[in-house]
């Protein structure tokens, strides 16, 4: 691979791709946010928290990008994925393709634009935030799965693995839907968890939630379930467990949610920091809106998540304080 172009340089694509150029790879960021790229331009992108890195890459706007784009690192957010593609798709190469370095099950609706045979899927668990112009935070090691969409192992999903290895340990997967919805299950828990004020480690002690918490898991497995999907653990949580009701394997996987957290700098998630710092929509019509969409199609009542979703919307305009409450109304 040759020049990689990661657009969005946020957390996740700010990380990958500062890592990725300091060890050599020839390296390209489109950033909407103006302001971001002035000051990248001004003095290179400062990565802080787990790591610490300062790297001067190339910072381009999207109206800035011209020629053909061959690899491309896709690391907005689910809500400007439509926006992004309007800027890569036109101008994607005959043999380049794009990975979706992102939440939620945006591989469908890349392929749907440039195509399934020029789409990759990656599933990943290490996170981060935008901190401000010029700086992200890397908030600790997770995951990283990357899969062609039709389980194929190829050479360009092995040499993909190879190439994000070098900036945090990746491995390829013939099973990406897997994770991808076995991601977007463990995403319903930490939507709900986004509700309440305190560290998600907090929330995990309040053994009389883990309940209701169990339940939003099992909603979005059934409906993968329904969607012929056999959903893959992720870091050890397995989401199956918990829509056969075995208590030996949901203890494990809260067990295993309880390590990774402890294992990172941030204590909340990215959609507590969009409800209460960044004061913005949260991911959930792009993440839980095409779960919901799947389940109508297929007849399932998922009620839990439907509330949820009510929920998080109406924290989002501010209708509803953040607290356990919302947790007691779940359950």
């Amino acid at each position: 691979m040759t020049r990689i172009t990661v657009v969005g340089a946020g957390a996740i694509g700010g990380f990958v791709g500062g890592r990725l150029l300091d060890v050599g790879v020839d390296i390209v960021f489109v950033e909407q946010n103006e302001a971001h790229v002035a000051a990248i331009r001004a003095d290179g992108l400062r990565i802080t928290g787990a790591q610490t890195l300062h790297v001067r890459p190339r910072a381009l706007l999207p109206d800035e990008v011209d020629g053909e784009l061959g690899c491309v690192l896709l690391a907005v957010k689910a809500r400007h994925t439509a926006d992004a593609l309007a800027t890569i798709a036109p101008r994607l190469a005959a043999g380049g393709f794009v990975v979706s370095l992102q939440n939620g099950l945006e591989e469908y609706r890349i392929a749907d634009a440039v195509g399934a045979d020029r789409t990759v899927g990656a599933a990943l668990t290490f996170g981060g935030h935008y901190e401000g112009p010029g700086h992200v935070v890397y908030g600790g090691p997770g995951s990283l799965h990357v899969g062609e969409l039709d389980g194929a192992v190829t050479e360009r999903v092995e040499r993909l693995g190879e190439l994000l290895s070098l900036a945090h340990p990746a491995s390829v997967t013939e099973r990406i839907f897997s994770l991808l919805w076995g991601k977007s299950a463990l995403g319903a828990f930490y939507f709900a968890t986004a509700l309440v004020d305190a560290d998600v480690l907090d929330v995990l002690a309040r053994e009389e939630y883990l309940p209701v918490l169990g339940e939003l898991v099992a909603g979005v497995a059934r409906v993968a379930a329904a969607e012929g999907v056999v959903l893959e653990p992720i870091d050890g949580f397995d989401p199956a467990a918990f829509v056969a009701g075995d208590a030996e394997r949901m203890a494990a996987s809260w067990e295993s949610q309880r390590r990774y957290w402890r294992g990172l700098e941030a204590r909340r998630t990215g959609v507590w920091r969009d409800l209460n710092v960044h004061r913005r929509p949260t991911e959930l019509r792009e993440i839980l809106g095409p779960v919901l969409e799947r389940a109508r199609v297929r007849r399932l009542e998922e009620p839990l998540l439907e509330r949820l979703f009510v929920l998080v919307g109406e924290a989002e305009s501010g209708r509803i304080r953040s607290g356990y409450q919302a947790l007691d109304e779940l359950a």
